[in-house]
């Protein structure tokens, strides 16, 4: 995996999708929109463990700044606000994030960044085209089956990109898209290479399922990042209105440098230095989820969730060790429960608890859509 994905782009289509109403501030007779939407949301994780890897000033990792390991809560507020709109087939959107960078090689700090900015194009009622700085087709639909919120199993697809070309389309019940991404780059800005990804999915109203595919070209030794090829699916089954079950799940193949050489340019200017890396070895992770959801009421519900994941360093590390350097093994488990509770359909206060081989004990946040 190579981030912590962005929580509350996730969120806002899992738990409000097209409940929250934006502020439409031009109308026309013939079609033309332009809306005003947005979040505002407070919240974080609750004792976390550094040790998985996960947020700042990780032990596993070599960032240094941020939080620090003695830290026993991590922010994860965010804000957003951006405009869409429609000009007959032509339709556009901008998006302003304000996040705390807490993952995995972030910064630590709240950062101002654009998250969207493209023009579509609709080919019919039920296929168009984006370009521009844009979710990758598969990033819509990798947590489909998860009904919980930030702290199961997490698969590591491109999320939105820059210089990105995509297609979605429906046909009756079954979805699919498609997207390619010149020179795409990971959250912390580390060079990915050329990105290529796409999911087919069914969509009932009793069961639904998707599979989603993604495979990049590689840094060509400016990243640590090389190869990688990934498979994802999740599945969705409506036992009533109120009981619902899901799945998740992914296995990848992804190049990681092993080595790195430090060339001189400029000896009178070292910054000017290159750094070029190498002995790419493939390493293999996956990881699962089960979970369910059950609606007490329309403002009531509980969710929970089993996760496993396993990650082929870990296990060399404990080979080479000859003990674990972890406080697990080759693999871990974890179980989450869940309280939801809508007082509108635009506001959601929730709280999620962890038990076993987790990377926090609990997160809660309470947002606000328009």
């Amino acid at each position: 995996m190579l981030k912590k994905t962005a929580l509350a782009i996730a969120l806002s289509s899992l738990f409000v999708g097209t409940a929250a109403q934006a502020v439409t501030i031009y109308d026309n007779d013939n079609g033309d929109v332009i809306k005003l939407y947005g979040e505002v949301g407070v919240g974080g994780h609750f004792n976390p463990n550094y040790e998985y890897g996960e947020f700042v000033e990780s032990p596993l990792h070599e960032n240094k700044d941020g939080y620090g390991t003695d830290t026993s809560y991590i922010d994860d507020s965010f804000a957003t606000i951006g405009v869409k709109g429609t000009y007959q087939e032509v339709y556009y959107r901008v998006e302003l994030d304000y996040e705390r960078e807490n993952w995995a090689y972030g910064s630590g700090d709240m950062v101002l960044a654009i998250d969207k900015l493209f023009i579509g194009y609709k080919l019919t009622s039920n296929h168009a085209i984006e370009v521009g700085l844009t979710d990758t087709a598969f990033d819509d639909y990798d947590k489909y089956g998860d009904f919980t919120f930030d702290t199961t199993v997490e698969t590591g697809e491109a999320g939105d990109q820059q210089n990105t070309v995509k297609y979605e389309g429906k046909i009756k019940n079954f979805k699919m898209g498609a997207s390619y991404s010149y020179q795409g780059e990971s959250s912390s800005g580390s060079a990915l290479g050329d990105i290529v990804n796409g999911y087919v999915g069914y969509f009932g109203k009793t069961i639904s399922a998707v599979i989603g595919v993604e495979q990049r070209a590689g840094s060509a030794g400016t990243s640590k990042y090389g190869e990688q090829i990934l498979f994802g699916f999740g599945a969705r089954l409506n036992i009533t209105d109120a009981l619902s079950l899901g799945v998740n799940g992914y296995i990848e193949d992804e190049d990681i440098a092993q080595d790195k050489t430090n060339l001189v340019v400029d000896p009178a200017n070292p910054d000017n230095n290159v750094t070029v890396y190498n002995d790419y070895q493939t390493f293999q992770n996956k990881g699962a989820l089960v979970s369910a959801r059950y609606k007490f009421s329309e403002k009531w519900e509980v969710t929970g969730s089993y996760n496993f994941e396993e990650y082929e360093q870990w296990a060399i590390d404990n080979a080479e060790y000859d003990a674990t350097p972890y406080s697990w093994g080759d693999e871990r488990t974890w179980s989450t429960v869940g309280v939801n509770f809508r007082p509108s359909s635009s506001v959601i206060f929730a709280i999620e608890g962890n038990l076993g081989e987790a990377a926090q004990d609990a997160y809660a946040y309470a947002r606000v859509y328009f």
